[in-house]
């Protein structure tokens, strides 16, 4: 069972110590279920089957969560990172971070539990209190930012208002597992910006123009032609 340290609102003399022992990882989580739908009818288009009902919910190994900043991928083809908030679920707290589901979408076709496997969500080093945070929720912006062509561009940006409340995800989800505790909720996300193939280079943000501070993770995926020079 692997034990993440978070800083408490950015503090490092303030440490969250949480043991992962759950991860799930919930989609199609908007609040206007008529954006959701033509999420899902995208999707379709691309030959990824959409879901029997909404929202949906996906197990996720627990040893496939990171803060790491690289990690290996096969080729820059098919996998696309996701802008999420999360929710650690800690004793009697609840904690947000910021996090990504990076998921191979080739995979995703054919299974899209399996996709969820094949590389680990990512996810900030720093936490809020959800108390601290609950009363201005859905005022707090989303974002993910990648490079293209050598440029930072905006992938996805919304309101939090966009998806489900943490107290409404967080009571869909208790429902499915046998207790909340060293849970890690993944949020689902909002539509994309642009149309791209794969983000090799992802960060999300938390942005709150409240308490004027931001949450955020970023990542690279290395592919291992740097090394292996071989087929595949």
């Amino acid at each position: 069972m692997s034990t993440f340290e978070f800083n408490i609102n950015g503090d490092p003399n303030n440490i969250l110590l949480f043991k992962v022992k759950k991860i799930v990882n919930a989609g199609y989580t908007g609040s206007n279920q008529e954006e959701v739908q033509k999420h899902i009818d995208e999707l379709k288009e691309k030959g990824i089957p959409g879901p029997d009902e909404i929202p949906t919910y996906f197990p996720k190994f627990r040893d496939r969560l990171t803060q790491k900043e690289e990690v290996e991928a096969l080729d820059e083809i098919g996998h696309t990172g996701e802008a999420e908030y999360v929710l650690l679920c800690a004793g009697d707290e609840i904690y947000i971070a910021a996090g990504s589901d990076h998921t191979d979408r080739l995979v995703e076709q054919a299974s899209i539990p399996k996709a969820k496997q094949v590389y680990p969500n990512f996810i900030s080093k720093d936490v809020w209190m959800l108390s601290e945070v609950r009363d201005h929720f859905d005022r707090i912006i989303l974002r993910a930012v990648v490079e293209k062509d050598g440029k930072e561009i905006v992938f996805q940006e919304a309101p939090l208002s966009a998806l489900l409340s943490p107290d409404e995800l967080y009571a869909l989800v208790k429902d499915i597992v046998t207790d909340t505790e060293g849970l890690a909720i993944f949020s689902g996300t909002v539509n994309a910006l642009v149309d791209l193939d794969c983000t090799p280079v992802f960060r999300t943000e938390l942005d709150d123009p409240v308490l004027g501070r931001k949450l955020s993770c970023s990542y690279r995926m290395k592919t291992i032609d740097s090394w292996f020079k071989g087929k595949l």
